[in-house]
């Protein structure tokens, strides 16, 4: 019983912020559910024994590298066009490279440049906001905007 209490406990305690983690990194909500749901799980069929002193450390960094080696098994293409594409949309019924033509002729018309900058830098170069953020000068915060205000800007040229 009092593995379950605890079990209970971490999740109403860190749920909320290994989900925003999840989020900042995958974008996606489904993928971010499941990371999490899946560091819950290992800690139930391993009967980790988690401190409280180092339990947010630990699910904190199981979140981030879940996270990290997701977006490790994907292409570059896969994740731009996943990040683009609601599972409704028809626009998989173009061929990719069309697709692929498409998307650039529209990040070629994102303004400021920096926002440009930024998107290629995080899917074309496959570098963290942090790394982003100090090559330019600029808070990861600054990055996260940027990227979101780009993305919302793709889709709604894709629509």
């Amino acid at each position: 019983m009092k593995q379950k209490t605890d079990i209970e406990r971490i999740f109403r305690t860190h749920y909320e912020k290994m989900y925003n983690l999840a989020r900042c990194i995958l974008y996606d909500e489904d993928e971010c559910k499941d990371v999490v749901s899946d560091v819950f799980a290992k800690i139930l069929t391993e009967q980790f024994v988690l401190l409280p002193e180092s339990e947010e450390f630990y699910l904190m960094r199981s979140v981030k590298n879940r996270c990290l080696n997701i977006l490790a098994h994907k292409t570059t293409k896969e994740k731009v066009v996943k990040l683009l594409m609601d599972e409704n949309d028809n626009m998989f019924l173009e061929s990719d490279n069309e697709l692929l033509d498409r998307l650039m002729q529209i990040i070629d018309r994102l303004e400021p440049p920096i926002r440009k900058l930024i998107l290629r830098l995080r899917y074309l170069q496959e570098m963290s906001y942090q790394e982003i953020a100090d090559q330019e000068g600029v808070s990861k915060v600054t990055v996260y905007n940027h990227l979101s205000q780009a993305i919302d800007f793709i889709r709604k040229q894709l629509k």
